[in-house]
């Protein structure tokens, strides 16, 4: 009985806080089904440091793939995703793979702008990583012959490679 009191009593000094915060916030993605497995939506507050990274990796557009590299003459998925992150004090592992294992799994509806989304590419395993943006887009180093760019997870291709989204970074998710 006195459990149930303590519950009923945190609930209510946690509510009025959960109002109060969510001033001022953008909402991001959380519209698909088949990856949202609930309709509670992740906020950001618009001024914060996953601007700067966004921000950041947006710099790059334009510039080529190159496999293997990571550096400003030319990127591939996760060298691009490594070099974004290391100009804010990041060691990302190097491979798309690695950086899937090493980082906190979240749900799609949880997925912030700035972190990363992984794709299954080639059959087995994690094969091709990017940088989430929110609103269903993201920014990589799509594959030779191309640059970096943004795509959209409704695309096709994508949306039926999607793995899963990962986080290197302190969470802002706030349940609506």
């Amino acid at each position: 009985m006195q459990l149930k009191y303590t519950k009923i009593l945190i609930l209510l000094l946690v509510l009025p806080l959960k109002s109060w915060s969510q001033t001022d916030f953008q909402v991001v993605f959380d519209d698909d089904p088949v990856i949202a497995t609930d309709t509670t939506q992740a906020v950001v507050p618009e001024d914060s440091f996953r601007t700067s990274l966004v921000a950041h990796a947006r710099k790059y557009i334009g510039v080529s793939y190159r496999y293997s590299q990571s550096n400003e003459n030319g990127f591939d998925c996760s060298g691009y995703v490594k070099y974004v992150y290391s100009n804010f004090g990041y060691a990302l592992p190097r491979s798309s793979y690695d950086q899937y294992k090493q980082s906190r799994h979240v749900k799609a509806f949880e997925a912030l702008p700035g972190d990363l989304v992984f794709f299954n590419t080639r059959g087995k395993k994690i094969s091709h990583v990017g940088i989430y943006l929110g609103n269903n887009q993201f920014i990589h180093s799509p594959s030779k012959g191309k640059s970096v760019s943004i795509s959209n997870l409704d695309e096709m291709y994508y949306k039926k490679n999607l793995a899963g989204f990962g986080s290197y970074l302190e969470t802002s998710f706030m349940p609506r």
